[in-house]
């Protein structure tokens, strides 16, 4: 598969996994998309990561999709209970495609908030060693989803996450339990302490979610559920595995076998 086939499908899975975050949120999500535009938003308003929108045609001018996003959290946010101002948002832009968007962003003096490299492994990598302190569950019910969201929103707290955001996003936990994705929990002594998922896309799979709580952190745990997804998105068929780092993850995903494409530049409208 030749670099430009492979950082387009990277791109699409990402899409997807930001589509998935508007069902799991249940009827509260919401999900338009058209004429070269996606705008997305869970069931929280809190503006980074968790409501956002993305080019879907590079051929879209930048001020009519800016204008557009505008307008469209601008409604969103007129909502009754809303208190009548416009809802924050994220705008995604890849580094070295999305170069008129990027300037667009800037000149509308939206906020620069993340720079995560997207990241590729082209194989499974060397299963993880086993710990005898560790036990490692597939979720497979809705009482797992709630343990994994609970997981995820204490880890992400550290990357600035508000307590409770992501709990509230996810309204419909069973949505999490569909057969094209993956997600493990990991525990030591019992306490439930780190968590990742992977779902399938576009032939690719996408590694998302991967949350360590500080109790358990230094330990490996996010390596190890990391290892564990990525080989079951191979497993069930992926022709490789993307993901989205984090600057606590990157030098680890490397050492594992991942490597950077391209790399997405977040900008933020808080709508204060």
């Amino acid at each position: 598969m030749d670099e430009p086939t492979i950082a387009q499908l990277a791109h699409l899975n990402y899409q997807e996994f930001c589509r998935l975050l508007t069902r799991w949120s249940g009827s509260a999500g919401r999900l338009d998309e058209h004429d070269g535009l996606m705008c997305w938003a869970t069931a929280t308003d809190f503006a980074v990561k968790l409501n956002g929108a993305s080019r879907t045609d590079p051929g879209l001018a930048a001020d009519e999709a800016l204008r557009r996003v505008g307008a469209w959290f601008g409604e969103l946010g007129r909502a009754p209970g809303s208190g009548g101002i416009g809802r924050g948002f994220t705008l995604d832009v890849r580094t070295g495609y999305d170069d008129d968007l990027d300037a667009a962003a800037e000149a509308a003096r939206l906020i620069p908030v993340l720079e995560s490299p997207q990241m590729v492994c082209a194989a499974p990598l060397a299963d993880p060693r086993a710990r005898s302190d560790i036990d490692v569950a597939w979720v497979d019910d809705v009482a797992g989803v709630r343990e994994f969201v609970a997981i995820n929103d204490d880890a992400y707290q550290s990357l600035g996450m508000p307590a409770g955001v992501i709990s509230d996003s996810v309204r419909a936990p069973d949505r999490m339990l569909e057969p094209h994705l993956m997600l493990v929990v990991a525990r030591v002594g019992g306490r439930p302490a780190a968590a990742a998922l992977a779902f399938l896309s576009h032939g690719v799979g996408g590694v998302h979610y991967v949350g360590v709580r500080d109790f358990a952190r230094g330990q490996g745990l996010g390596e190890l559920v990391t290892r564990l997804v990525t080989n079951r998105a191979f497993e069930r068929g992926a022709a490789f595995v993307g993901l989205q780092a984090s600057s606590m993850g990157e030098s680890i995903y490397r050492r594992m076998g991942y490597r950077e494409i391209y790399r997405y530049r977040s900008y933020v409208d808080f709508a204060t």
